[in-house]
């Protein structure tokens, strides 16, 4: 993955897209997918620009010759931001993680189902409840010394 510089018009940005494509090709690489995901905001401002336009390429190429294509794509003045990954390490960590998650407790136990409303019967309703005159107690308090 990497970020173009949002100094780059948008007329340029196939180009330099082009350019890192040639570097993955001339050491012998080739592109799996390519995937431009569009101008976007930046969480914190890189080299005075808040926006850039991020683009995502998974390739293969030889072990030896990653350090070559990230050097280029680091020495580029239209890239601010790139990150090379070796996604066979990263897949084969995940189903690892996977599996030590299926093989563990949970730690809180399930959320219990809302009860049912309780209804209480009829002969009970008038008893335990409190009834006031709200509007007495409004004019009450509209007329009190703390609001003059």
């Amino acid at each position: 993955m990497y970020i173009i510089s949002n100094n780059v018009s948008d007329d340029e940005v196939p180009k330099v897209i082009e350019e890192v494509k040639s570097y993955i090709e001339s050491s012998g690489g080739a592109i799996e997918k390519h995937e431009e995901l569009g101008k976007k905001k930046l969480a914190y401002p890189i080299k005075k620009a808040r926006n850039a336009f991020y683009v995502l390429d998974n390739f293969t190429v030889a072990a030896d010759k990653v350090g070559e294509i990230e050097h280029r794509i680091r020495t580029s003045q239209n890239i601010i931001r790139h990150l090379v990954a070796n996604m066979d390490e990263a897949l084969a960590r995940m189903e690892k993680d996977k599996a030590v998650r299926a093989k563990m407790k949970p730690r809180r136990p399930p959320v219990a189902e809302a009860k049912p409303e309780v209804r209480r019967s009829p002969k009970n309703e008038g008893v335990g409840k409190i009834s006031i005159d709200l509007d007495a107690e409004i004019e009450k308090a509209l007329d009190s010394k703390d609001l003059k």
